[in-house]
């Protein structure tokens, strides 16, 4: 009976008689396959090592970023790809506020949360070709679009409104006033911040290591109060992953 149903589809001589089941069959595992790898399967920020994938190891990874090395425990990194160790062109790293505590599983949801008051803190570390000190970038790139001057608060920050016409529409540049030796003053670091009338207002800042990487730094803009303090800790911190670097080798 099957023979004689396919001799009607099938020319006798295209025989035999199973290719054509066979080649349905497969076509539905094929299918059915990549239904699941596209649902349910790895993206390809999963095979590349981006996708966000914390860790509790605390063992350190040995990393090249523009020329320059660092040992970073693993609990610090957000992907696998910055803890694969090696050269990398960037590595993406969190920590919680205030103490910069690395991942751990019972913080879990202070690592997910990204609301308005989240502690979270996100670093990213990356090749660069930027030597100019904090003072000049102000001068060269930002001040050209500030409106009006500088207003001073009390925590040491002086901030400028952008014009609504520039880049920075939508957004406030804040200046650390610090103290200290000439060199410390041409370096006071610089936020780039969200208004607050934004829904979740976040500001960043950004630092040279040499000529060659940056170090660039994203945290919610409720706890702008404490720049002083995240941006001291954040540099040391820094330090202390070019320092254990240095004595691995």
């Amino acid at each position: 009976m099957i023979k004689r149903l396919l001799s009607r589809a099938v020319p006798e001589h295209e025989w035999p008689i199973w290719a054509l089941p066979a080649i349905m069959l497969g076509s539905f595992i094929v299918s059915g396959f990549l239904f699941y790898l596209f649902y349910f399967g790895p993206g390809i920020r999963d095979l590349q090592g981006l996708a966000y994938a914390p860790t509790g190891d605390a063992g350190r990874v040995r990393i090249e970023i523009g020329g320059t090395l660092f040992s970073v425990p693993a609990h610090y990194t957000r992907n696998g790809r910055s803890r694969r160790g090696g050269t990398l062109d960037h590595a993406s790293l969190h920590a919680l506020l205030p103490s910069l505590t690395p991942w751990r599983d019972d913080r879990a949801d202070g690592f997910l949360d990204t609301g308005i008051a989240s502690v979270l803190l996100t670093i990213n570390i990356r090749a660069a070709t930027s030597g100019l000190p904090e003072e000049r970038i102000f001068k060269a790139i930002y001040q050209p679009y500030i409106a009006g001057s500088g207003q001073v608060s009390d925590v040491g920050l002086q901030s400028f409104n952008f014009r609504s016409d520039s880049p920075y529409a939508g957004k406030q540049i804040f200046r650390g006033l610090k103290t200290g030796s000439a060199a410390e003053r041409q370096r006071p670091p610089l936020f780039i911040c969200d208004l607050t009338s934004h829904d979740n207002p976040t500001c960043e800042s950004r630092f040279n290591l040499g000529n060659s990487a940056q170090v660039s730094y994203v945290f919610k803009r409720v706890h702008l109060r404490q720049w002083e303090t995240i941006d001291r800790d954040i540099r040391e911190k820094i330090r202390g992953f070019r320092a254990a670097a240095r004595r691995q080798n």
